[in-house]
């Protein structure tokens, strides 16, 4: 069973989604992660969908974002909202995962 965190960031300013873009960049995926996306949801939102193969992976990267948005991130986030969730339905590249 994989599991998911479906974050909604709300960004300081526009430049800052791409600060943070830039910043994901370059620190890379979390452990253990199978797929991580970020999408620009509007001027100054966006969202992140990240895919672990266990609760317990899943658990770990709630850990790191936690510790980033404290350092790294505390001066172009605004909000963060975590969800999280059974994984029910994976397409990958049109093929249904089990």
């Amino acid at each position: 069973m994989s599991v998911a965190n479906v974050t909604m960031f709300e960004f300081q300013t526009t430049e800052s989604i791409e600060k943070f873009a830039s910043w994901y960049k370059g620190h890379g995926a979390y452990p253990n992660n199978d797929i991580s996306l970020f999408v620009r949801t509007g001027e100054t939102s966006a969202i992140g969908i990240s895919v672990y193969p266990t609760e317990e992976d899943r658990q770990n990267a709630d850990k790191l974002r936690n510790e980033s948005a404290s350092t790294d991130l505390s001066g172009i986030v605004k909000e963060i909202i975590p969800l999280s969730g059974e994984v029910l339905v994976h397409f990958l590249k049109g093929k249904l995962l089990e």
